[in-house]
């Protein structure tokens, strides 16, 4: 005998529940909100781009590397699952979750090593992304201080 939605769905979220830090009450307010935003059931990168906009992330490419991660199936669209995914490793997830969402962007052609190249490129994007000024400086949390991203990225790689 086949289930019926209610029932796929309560699944869904059951499944959701074990794989994420979220609780089955805040999964369901996801799912209403995703719902009324995504009426499709699926965040197109547009649509996504549009949302980070609003947060102000406006850099085309870091949209995409976040974008990247979110979409685990590869279909140029985010579904629920990979939204809610996603946003509980960004919001509530371990360090070794947030490390590995952050290396899988970084990992920019997926060979599961992150080049030098690689470096530079999300290094500037963010450089970009944070604005540094003489108030704010690109520093590390040992206090050293850069004038430009490929100087932190040529020491990383030195050592």
């Amino acid at each position: 005998m086949g289930l019926n939605q209610s029932n796929l769905k309560k699944e869904k979220l059951d499944d959701l529940g074990n794989k994420t830090h979220f609780s089955q009450e805040q999964l369901k307010e996801l799912l209403a909100q995703f719902k009324r935003e995504s009426p499709s059931g699926k965040i197109s990168q547009e649509e996504f781009n549009e949302a980070m906009n609003l947060m102000g992330v406006v850099d085309p490419f870091l949209q995409g590397l976040v974008f990247k991660v979110f979409d685990k199936s590869k279909t140029g669209t985010i579904t629920f699952s990979d939204f809610v995914n996603g946003l509980s490793v960004m919001t509530k997830g371990t360090s070794e979750e947030k490390l590995k969402f952050a290396f899988e962007m970084y990992d920019l052609d997926e060979s599961g090593f992150i080049t030098k190249e690689e470096m530079t490129t999300i290094l500037e994007s963010f450089y970009k992304l944070i604005g540094p000024s003489d108030d704010n400086p690109l520093a590390t949390f040992s206090g050293n201080k850069y004038d430009a991203p490929q100087q932190l990225v040529d020491e990383l790689f030195e050592q």
